[in-house]
């Protein structure tokens, strides 16, 4: 089987589909349309003159040849990963990277990576530019973003942390002063804080979104912050992702609620960089070193 540079994303395709069984959840963990991976997959059978997956509406099963190249893909994957680690560590690192994120990623987790990096990493200087603006990488001269979402931009390439699950959670005075929530109907004589982008988001083993059971909603922001700060004070029900709000949950101070009936998971978090400019050492390590941890952390 030939291989060359070019061909590693199809591979990664190919890996995350058998890993999977659905063309769905690789998409979602490449950052792509279920049809991108689709072609992927259709152009690698064509190209190794062989059928790779039994498809049906239900789950997407490889078949033998399938199984005995996925062997072998994994292997070249593996060398390929190795073969970076080894550059990027051949020489003690120095200058600078820029990195941007949203602010509730800088306050709650990219902060602390950048601390835990720099330690490892002292002769590099990081910028990190923390805007709620989707900023154009390259127009900004930014190495690295960190982002949330249902798909990559066809101009960067990304690379998977974790999913976006977002959970439903209230203060202990809200859970002691107010109705019982035991189903997301029961949602519907409650106050929801969550931001506008999440309105769609349907709960586990219903047809209900959050926008169908939204009967009061006295506080609307697109800060996700404030949304926070008003859970927080009691003031509602709230809905975000589980990193923005794991230390209160920990502390007791918010509690999780609805836990049968979780939402759909909005996106993923993964960290990209421009397709057109070839990625420095400095920039592998860092992208490595996130992916490392945040597998670690958030045990994904």
């Amino acid at each position: 089987m030939n291989v060359s540079i070019r061909d590693l994303e199809d591979l990664k395709t190919f890996v995350f589909v058998v890993q999977e069984r659905s063309f769905t959840q690789a998409a979602t963990k490449m950052g792509v349309t279920k049809a991108a991976i689709a072609k992927r997959i259709l152009g690698l059978e064509k190209t190794w003159k062989t059928q790779l997956f039994y498809r049906n509406t239900r789950k997407v099963v490889p078949t033998r040849e399938a199984e005995l190249i996925f062997q072998k893909v994994s292997s070249i994957l593996e060398s390929v990963k190795e073969l970076e680690n080894s550059l990027a560590n051949k020489d003690e690192l120095e200058g600078t990277l820029r990195v941007t994120c949203v602010s509730s990623m800088a306050n709650n987790f990219v902060s602390e990576l950048i601390v835990n990096f720099q330690e490892q990493n002292p002769k590099i200087k990081i910028q990190l530019i923390v805007t709620d603006s989707l900023l154009d990488l390259m127009e900004e001269s930014i190495d690295i973003g960190i982002r949330v979402g249902l798909e990559i931009p066809v101009n960067l390439v990304g690379t998977y942390l974790f999913k976006n699950r977002i959970l439903a959670v209230v203060s202990p005075d809200y859970l002691n002063t107010n109705l019982a929530i035991q189903s997301p109907k029961d949602l519907e004589t409650h106050n929801l804080l969550y931001l506008d982008l999440h309105k769609d988001l349907r709960f586990f083993g219903t047809e209900l979104s959050l926008a169908s059971v939204t009967k009061n909603r006295n506080f609307l922001s697109n800060d996700a912050g404030s949304l926070v700060q008003m859970g927080l004070r009691g003031k509602g029900v709230l809905f975000r992702s589980f990193w923005d709000i794991e230390d209160y949950v920990k502390s007791g101070k918010l509690i999780p609620i609805l836990q049968d009936f979780s939402l759909d998971t909005f996106g993923s978090v993964w960290v990209v960089h421009p397709m057109n400019r070839t990625p420095s050492r400095r920039v592998m390590v860092f992208r490595n070193f996130l992916e490392s941890e945040c597998r670690r952390r958030f045990n994904q």
